[in-house]
């Protein structure tokens, strides 16, 4: 699978006199940063630091920066506790990017070669990939303008990975050295308005840290966590966290949509704190209570409420990327916001079911940190549900190949 050969690339790539590399992975969460250090062997990527610390409430918005100091302070912190963990602190970092304008797409394209016979090279192939990814950030582009009702507006093209490719019908995973005419390929785009890109860019310099890439959170858990059976009959990754929840789209063999939604688990906190008077600190702690199974009845029925709405957004998220197919039944669910009592219920519910989108029921199960493939945690570091998502971004940070990659770059409109 195209999969398999893209998450040796990092390897490959890499001169042998070069020694081992490190990197930091960031997942810049609404009520957490967790900091990842990792390094790249050829045995494989291995984690050997985490670090994490806690966001102010006024640090982020929706699942993306709104007080690029506080954020960076926040990093800080946590980059520091990872850096004595490991006994070092990387150069390179790799963030993960989520928030409601964060707009993954695939893209399938066909081209005619014009010497059959000439093996294809790196730069054919990034030429290809470049006109696509280009006409991709076009129809983007007018999509968010139309959505905000802006005459003007800075999108840019924050990361790639190809899905599939055939030469000549002929499915291949290195498409290096290859002859053959027609070509057909699928890419997987993540896009977002500058000012969310440009916010992570800000935050990497301002931590001393050389930013290799951007990877959408969703895009990254389903890449890294599904088994080659989810990938073959399709999935949906669902990542709820403390400000958004992220879908991610698995059909075809690789991932083909992400959408945000705005809605996370701040939002029952919110919910709690306007019913009962509390300050959001106080009701973070009811909510946690609840979780746990030592909270009050009236909690459970706060979070229910506010539940039947998240289930509504998520419905209207599902419909945007329903394409007349039936959306897999099999729902990979992950996320602090996860482990809140009532989630994976509200997925299996009728509403769901009856949404005329599934062909069956859906079948929910939590993914675990342990799901997320090749990247070794020998001490443990992650343990539970809020862990998958920093340890699938620290396993694209290992992957991922940066500007200079076939794939890799930052297009703007």
């Amino acid at each position: 699978m195209i999969r398999d050969y893209t998450s040796r690339l990092g390897f490959l790539f890499r001169r042998a006199d070069d020694g081992p590399v490190t990197r930091i992975a960031l997942d810049i969460g609404t009520e957490y940063v967790k900091a990842v250090i990792l390094e790249l062997t050829d045995a494989g990527p291995k984690v050997l630091g985490v670090g994490r610390a806690r966001q102010d409430y006024a640090n982020m918005e929706g699942g993306a920066v709104a007080n690029i100091a506080g954020v960076t302070a926040c990093c800080t912190e946590a980059v520091e506790q990872a850096a004595v963990i490991a006994g070092l602190k990387p150069k390179e970092a790799v963030l993960g990017i989520a928030g409601q304008f964060v707009h993954g797409v695939s893209r399938t394209v066909e081209r005619q070669r014009s010497r059959a016979e000439k093996p294809l090279t790196v730069g054919e192939l990034r030429s290809h990939f470049q006109d696509a990814q280009k006409e991709a950030l076009d129809s983007v582009t007018k999509k968010m303008k139309e959505r905000l009702g802006y005459q003007k507006l800075e999108v840019e093209l924050v990361n790639s990975s190809l899905v599939s490719m055939t030469i000549d019908g002929h499915p291949v995973n290195n498409p290096l050295d290859f002859p053959g005419r027609n070509l057909e390929f699928s890419i997987f785009m993540t896009f977002a308005p500058l000012v969310h890109a440009g916010a992570m860019r800000t935050i990497a310099d301002r931590l001393g840290l050389k930013l290799v890439g951007m990877i959408a959170e969703p895009y990254a858990v389903a890449a890294s966590s599904l088994t080659d059976e989810a990938y073959e009959f399709g999935s949906l990754v669902i990542d709820m966290g403390g400000g958004s929840t992220d879908i991610a789209l698995v059909q075809q063999r690789g991932v083909v949509a992400t959408k945000m939604v705005p809605m996370g688990g701040r939002a029952f906190t919110k919910g709690i704190a306007a019913r009962l008077h509390k300050t959001l600190r106080e009701a973070e702690q009811l909510k946690m209570d609840y979780s746990d199974g030592v909270g009050s009845m009236e909690i459970g029925d706060i979070i229910q409420a506010d539940l039947e709405i998240w289930l509504d957004a998520v419905l209207l998220a599902l419909r945007d990327i329903y394409t007349g197919t039936p959306l897999p039944h099999h729902i990979a669910l992950c996320g602090g916001g996860s482990c809140l009592p009532g989630v994976a219920e509200m997925l299996r519910s009728d509403k769901l079911a009856g949404s005329g989108m599934f062909s069956q029921r859906p079948e929910v199960i939590l993914l675990r940190p342990d799901h997320i493939y090749g990247i070794s945690d020998p001490k443990e570091f992650f343990r539970g549900q809020q862990d998958v998502t920093p340890k699938a971004i620290a396993y694209q940070a290992a992957v991922i190949q940066g500007s200079n990659h076939v794939l890799g770059g930052a297009l703007r409109a």
